[in-house]
Parts: C-alpha cells; sequence; structure tokens
C-alpha cells in the first residue's frame, strides 16, 4: 500500500505539473500575440497620422481656393458648376479622410487599453479594415483636386478651347503617373496571399 499510495502521488504530481506548464506555454503564447497586436496598432496609428496631416494640407489648399475664388462673372455656368462642385468635393473627401484618421488614432487605442479581454484583436481587426476606406477617401479628394486644377485652366484662359490643352494634358499625365506609381509600388510590396488572418477568425 505504501508504494501504490506512492506511485499514485507520484502521478497526480506529474500531472499537476504537465497541467501547470501547459497553462504556462498558453499564457506565453497569449503575450506574444499581444505583443505583435501592440505593434501592429501603433503601425497603423502612425499612418493615420501621416495620411490625417497630408489629407489637412490638400484640404487647406483647397479651402484657400475657394476663399481666392473671384472674378468669374464672365465665365459661363457650366465651368463655375463644373469647377465648384470638383473643387468642394475634393475639400469634402480630405476633410473626411481627417476626421477619420483623427477618429482611428483616439478610438483604436483606447479601447485596446481599456477595452475588456480581446479588445486589441478587435482594435486592430477594425483599424485594418477602416484603413482601405482612409486611403479610399483620400485618393478620392486627390483626384477631384486634379480635376478641380484642370477646369480652372480653363476658366483662367476665360473658356478658350486650345490654350488650356497642355495644362490639362500634364494635369492628366500626372494623375496617370500616380496611378500607375502606386499600382506598380503596392504590387512590389504586396503581402502574401493568406499572410494576414480574415477579420473576425
Amino acid at each position: 500500500p505504501p508504494l501504490r499510495l506512492r506511485a499514485v502521488s507520484c502521478l497526480c504530481t506529474g500531472a499537476g505539473m504537465l497541467l501547470a506548464d501547459k497553462y504556462d506555454l498558453q499564457e506565453q503564447l497569449k503575450l506574444s500575440l499581444l505583443q505583435i497586436e501592440d505593434k501592429e496598432l501603433n503601425f497603423f496609428t502612425q499612418n493615420c497620422y501621416t495620411v490625417g496631416t497630408q489629407a489637412a494640407l490638400i484640404a487647406g489648399f483647397v479651402f484657400s481656393a475657394i476663399v481666392e475664388a473671384r472674378d468669374m462673372d464672365d465665365i459661363g455656368p457650366g465651368l463655375k458648376i463644373s469647377w465648384s462642385v470638383a473643387t468642394v468635393l475634393s475639400m469634402i473627401f480630405e476633410l473626411m479622410t481627417v476626421v477619420k484618421a483623427m477618429q482611428l488614432s483616439i478610438m483604436a487605442p483606447g479601447l485596446a487599453l481599456r477595452g475588456p479581454e480581446g479588445s486589441m484583436t478587435r482594435a486592430v481587426m477594425v483599424m485594418r479594415g477602416e484603413y482601405k476606406s482612409l486611403h479610399r477617401y483620400f485618393y478620392a479628394g486627390l483626384f477631384f483636386f486634379h480635376i478641380s486644377a484642370a477646369v480652372y485652366a480653363y476658366i483662367l484662359f476665360e473658356g478658350d478651347l486650345y490654350l488650356p490643352i497642355p495644362t490639362v494634358v500634364l494635369i492628366a499625365l500626372a494623375l496617370a503617373y500616380l496611378y500607375i506609381d502606386y499600382a506598380f509600388l503596392e504590387s512590389k510590396l504586396r503581402l502574401p496571399a493568406g499572410s494576414i488572418p480574415p477579420q473576425g477568425g
């Protein structure tokens, strides 16, 4: 009986140690995942700061153009409306970028720091999805900024059909270059398929 009790005691001790090791490994894994998610959250937050700053700069340029727009009495209503719509849309999209960047850079880290367990993962997933919308708003505003400049070229030359052509061609080439360069850079730096876990998983 003493030997049997000793064997049972050894088995219980061994099982307890294995269980403790299992819990320790699980906690270490959670900590490692938390550290990775924290780095990713900081990455998106810093990118929001950068995109928001550039969007605010462009919005400032556009607002200055709206304020300084005078002496258009001799310009046809079509050009006036086209320029106004393109300029206002550019400012709206850039301001939307600024507001969304501010919200993400404040609310996502706040959720990660003060939320319940699992808030870090939720903040990263939301940030990952909303960051794409942030990019779309920024580039939409940049597109309409170029359109506004092209229409203003016609206004500057008082509606002449031929004199603004070089300026409009340069603006179109600039837009094409931005698109091609972005697509090329995105293809070079694109993450491999399956390297990002699906949202909600």
